[in-house]
């Protein structure tokens, strides 16, 4: 019996000498590996991979020639595009890349609705959207405003322009913003983005050129005023908000003349208009992404 009991103590010793000399050969470590930890004098120290840099947010824009910022409607101006990526570049701590996929061809609604699916991919995978496509669909640059022509100075015939005309004009065309605005928010739905959208500003009122009588800028702010609550509802039923371009250019009663906001052809935005945009979108916040 003797002999059967200091067989197996003698195994165990044996055992227990290969499992600590496994256990501390594992223990050296290369000075080469990740994250090593090395001899600095009677200190020890772990080294560490340096972090990664963040991956630039995504910023895409649609529309029309409003966002466009075409040197010939505007020499040397900075878009309210480069400017608000600049900021939310500093709101939220992240680089970001600008997609400029707006268009200076008088695109209409009706027509970006047709092409969107051709800008999927860029809308899928951005951070940001920003949609820009108020201006031509508005019944006061219908080539026959109300279905009727237009005079010498391209303008409507104002007799025609009523409320109904501008009631039935938000009706025709707001399934087509509902459609836009789904589409956008339904690509990017479960995914955390920011969704803008601009409406309308005067570009009628004070004009060159343009002689209106009060009574034709009262009408102009009827059409700008239904279609602008038209669009930002739409735009708000789908998750994007609206950043209210019209009375920051024309003022609380939409009458004040655009001035030199807009450039010579007083329709698209200067460098100064640029920057009153920007800045109406900035103060709207970097909300869901900061």
């Amino acid at each position: 019996m003797t002999d059967q009991i200091r067989q197996p103590s003698v195994a165990l010793g044996v055992f227990a000498a290969a499992l600590i000399a496994l256990a501390l050969s594992g223990c050296a470590e290369s000075p080469n590996a990740p994250n090593s930890v090395g001899s600095v004098g009677s200190r020890s120290v772990r080294s560490v991979e340096p972090s990664a840099r963040p991956t630039p947010l995504s910023l895409v824009v649609i529309g029309d020639s409003i966002p466009y910022n075409s040197p010939d409607d505007c020499t040397g101006c900075t878009g309210f595009v480069a400017r608000y990526a600049k900021a939310a570049k500093k709101a939220i701590g992240t680089p970001v890349t600008v997609t400029n996929l707006s268009q200076h061809t008088n695109l209409t609604l009706p027509q970006l609705v047709i092409e969107l699916g051709q800008f999927r991919a860029q809308l899928t995978n951005a951070d940001i959207i920003i949609v820009g496509i108020a201006h031509n669909s508005n019944e006061l640059n219908a080539d026959r405003p109300c279905g009727a022509p237009v005079d010498a100075n391209d303008l409507p015939d104002w007799p025609k322009m009523t409320r109904q005309c501008a009631m039935a004009s938000v009706h025709r065309y707001r399934p087509q913003y509902d459609r836009l605005y789904s589409q956008i928010a339904g690509w990017r739905k479960g995914k955390p983005t920011i969704l803008r959208t601009i409406d309308r500003y005067n570009d009628f009122t004070g004009g060159p050129g343009l002689p209106l009588t009060k009574a034709d800028n009262l009408k102009v702010t009827t059409f700008l005023g239904t279609w602008d609550a038209m669009l930002c509802a739409s735009a708000h039923t789908y998750g994007f908000v609206c950043a209210d371009i019209y009375h920051a250019f024309n003022g609380a009663d939409g009458l004040t003349p655009s001035g030199d906001l807009l450039g010579p052809d007083y329709t698209h935005p200067t460098d100064k208009g640029n920057l009153v945009i920007a800045k109406v979108l900035i103060g709207l916040g970097f909300a869901p992404l900061t």
